[in-house]
């Protein structure tokens, strides 16, 4: 049926051109010599397929008063056309509506003249102009056409739903129709343009949902780090204070110190300090018995009369070394220049014994207390 419809369209456009063919040599009759003649070579050009002489010699007809008519007008609209002028074709439509609005061409004219509007990239006013001409041509065999460039016009506006809606008219309703394939492909695309949205959409929320999730896991560890320390500072602080209460019970005199740890414990210390300055003044004397016996045997010669014995002085080149020592050794003596003073020493030493036995009476203090306490939850219970 689609078929016998565009054969009839084709012979009804046939005998239009043959009809037209006729009132173009009629109107040649009326013409000037020198306009007969351009109209005769712009139809002969037009009959040829020759696009660009035709639009010379029919754009000079109808600059002419008695050559402006609706068949001139057409064969230049279809040679600009197929020329590929479509700037220029789409002003000679909007002419020719206006002028022949009751042509016989006047429905392929506003057909042409929508689907220009589209290639011009003027796509609402092509979405205008063939909605016009669905609704006065509805029946029309170039309805579907009308329809498939509607379409066209809102798919490069990116509307695809709507570009869906009429390629699917296309395809399901006018499946005879030329367009019908490239609606099918359209569709295809826009389908497939679907899916990659729905998967650059879920890549986005993923993406989304990471990054918080590695925001919030890095202000955890930056909470539990403040919370470590502010913890470390707070154990410190009641530390402090705890050591700080023991200390005024001990000068209270709070709690009654047994012997062994008031009084032995100091004994014992000193023991322990005396058997450790014992064991370093033997170790020096030892030191010191070694070096004669070594002079003794340097001063011996090989005639067995023993030389006369001279100073012996060591200096250290550099004298900014921590180690820096002058030695001098004479008469089996030996002075030191860094050895610590014995005042020193005594000192550090009962410094070490005194915070070794304050440790000691606070160790007793604590354990005393923990113990009352025990003692008095047993007896609560």
């Amino acid at each position: 049926m689609q078929k016998k419809s565009l054969l009839a369209l084709f012979l009804i456009f046939s005998l239009f051109c043959i009809a037209g063919t006729d009132k173009i040599f009629a109107q040649a009759s009326k013409l000037s010599s020198s306009e007969s003649a351009n109209l005769k070579q712009g139809a002969d050009a037009y009959k040829n397929e020759d696009w660009t002489t035709a639009i010379f010699f029919l754009r000079k007809v109808v600059s002419n008063k008695a050559g402006e008519t609706d068949e001139n007008y057409f064969m230049l609209i279809k040679s600009e056309i197929y020329a590929g002028e479509y700037r220029q074709a789409q002003n000679d439509c909007e002419r020719f509506l206006s002028k022949f609005s009751f042509s016989p061409y006047t429905e392929y004219v506003q057909y042409q003249n929508g689907r220009l509007l589209h290639l011009l990239a003027r796509n609402e006013d092509s979405i205008l102009s063939l909605s016009d001409f669905c609704h006065e041509h509805s029946e029309s065999e170039l309805f579907p056409l009308a329809l498939f460039w509607i379409a066209e016009c809102f798919y490069d506006e990116y509307n695809f739903e709507s570009a869906r809606g009429l390629y699917e008219r296309v395809v399901s309703d006018f499946p005879g129709c030329e367009k019908a394939p490239q609606a099918q492909y359209k569709l295809d695309l826009i389908e497939r343009r679907a899916r990659e949205e729905k998967l650059l959409y879920l890549l986005k929320v993923i993406g989304e949902e990471n990054l918080s999730t590695r925001e919030e896991y890095e202000r955890q560890l930056r909470i539990y780090a403040l919370e470590d320390e502010k913890g470390v500072k707070k154990s410190l602080i009641e530390a402090e204070a705890r050591i700080a209460e023991l200390e005024a019970l001990l000068e209270d005199g709070s709690y009654s110190l047994p012997e062994e740890v008031a009084g032995v414990t100091e004994a014992a210390l000193e023991e322990e300090e005396q058997k450790t300055t014992g064991s370093k003044q033997t170790e020096a004397a030892e030191a010191k018995n070694e070096q004669p016996s070594q002079s003794k045997n340097q001063n011996v010669g090989a005639s067995g009369v023993s030389k006369p014995s001279t100073p012996n002085v060591q200096i250290i080149q550099s004298v900014n070394e921590p180690s820096f020592r002058v030695k001098q050794a004479e008469n089996g003596s030996a002075t030191s220049a860094t050895k610590p003073s014995a005042s020193n020493t005594n000192s550090q030493s009962n410094d070490i014994r005194k915070l070794k036995q304050k440790a000691k009476q606070l160790q007793y203090i604590l354990d005393a207390q923990d113990k009352t306490s025990e003692s008095t939850s047993e007896g609560g219970k």
